[in-house]
């Protein structure tokens, strides 16, 4: 078994959070889009690295 890393979790939330956000309050303002693809590459780089970075569960390890 094999669990995701905090930060990735972190990313992909912080990048879902960023893109509602910019949908719904920062419609009208002219950095919108700026925000809203800060947004969109942490969500695609935090599910791209999803399957590549994964710890290791200590407790199934014969040492």
């Amino acid at each position: 078994m094999a669990k995701t890393p905090i930060y990735l979790k972190l990313m992909i939330g912080i990048g879902m959070l960023i893109i509602l956000a910019s949908l719904y309050f920062l419609k009208d303002h002219p950095y919108y889009l700026w925000v809203r693809w800060t947004g969109n590459i942490l969500l695609i780089v935090g599910i791209v690295w999803m399957p590549f970075t994964k710890e290791t569960n200590k407790k199934h390890v014969n040492s």
